[in-house]
Formats: C-alpha cells, structure tokens, sequence
C-alpha cells in the first residue's frame, strides 16, 4: 500500500480535459518528477477514430480503462503496481486539428523517494502511443478512415 512518503500517482493529478493541456508546448520526456509526456499528430484522422485508438492504446499498454470523455477530449487508465512502481497513471489528450488530432499522452508514476527514487519508466508514453498508431492503421488498411 502507498505510504505518505511515496505518494501514489492518482487521476485526480491529471488534467480533467484537453482544454487544461498546452498543445502548443512539444516538450518530451520527463517533464517532472516521475512524468513522462509524448506528443503526436494523426493527420487525415477524425476525433472519434483517435478516440477509440486511445482505448485501445492504453488496453494494449496494459492500462485498465478509469474514464473516457469524448466532449472533454480525455481518456484516463491506471497501470497499477510495477517492479518499481506502486502505480501508474495516464492521460490521453485529443484536439482536433485543421488536418487531423493532435495528442499528448501525460503518463504519472508513484512519487517513491526511496533508494531508487525516480524510476518510473518512460517508455509508457510510446507504448500507449504504438497501440495507438496499430489501430488507427488497421482502420486505414480497411478503409475505415
């Protein structure tokens, strides 16, 4: 169980909606202490496709689904405990765009200040990502899109 001094991530630390994200920002990687964010643009990609991706992107991380909000452009998921984590949490941001979506995956460990102290991995973001990239080509292939 997450003590005070390891502070657990929790989806109340993220963002509520994609209106609360900064799009125009494209800084990546560790952005805060056992934060990790990615940024992508699905071009020639409607909201509601990019929306499922989402799902599936986190399913495929091995997320479990806590929210999704089509108005809000919000998909949250919790990755739960890890070899180095007590949990992880994410958050994926959609807004559409002239030619597309563009995304921000926000992903969130526990804060441990243990002897390993910021270990929470950063490929969370580009695995959450990949799943997302496989569906919404799949859905090209079978011209879905």
């Amino acid at each position: 169980m997450c003590s005070l001094l390891n502070g657990c991530a929790s989806l109340n630390s993220l963002p509520k909606s994609a209106k609360d994200i900064d799009f125009s920002s494209r800084k990546e990687g560790k952005t805060g202490w056992s934060r990790y964010e990615e940024y992508a643009t699905f071009e020639s990609v409607d909201l509601k496709t990019v929306y499922e991706a989402a799902k599936v992107g986190l399913a495929d991380a091995k997320f479990t689904l806590k929210k999704a909000d089509y108005d809000k452009g919000v998909v949250m998921g919790e990755h739960g405990i890890t070899l180095y984590d007590w949990n992880v949490i994410a958050g994926i941001y959609m807004n559409e765009v002239p030619n597309g979506v563009e995304v921000k995956v926000h992903v969130e460990g526990s804060k441990d200040i243990g002897f390993m102290g910021d270990v929470t991995g950063g490929n969370w973001t580009g695995e959450i990502l990949k799943g997302m990239r496989t569906y919404i080509s799949e859905h090209r292939r079978r011209g879905k899109i």
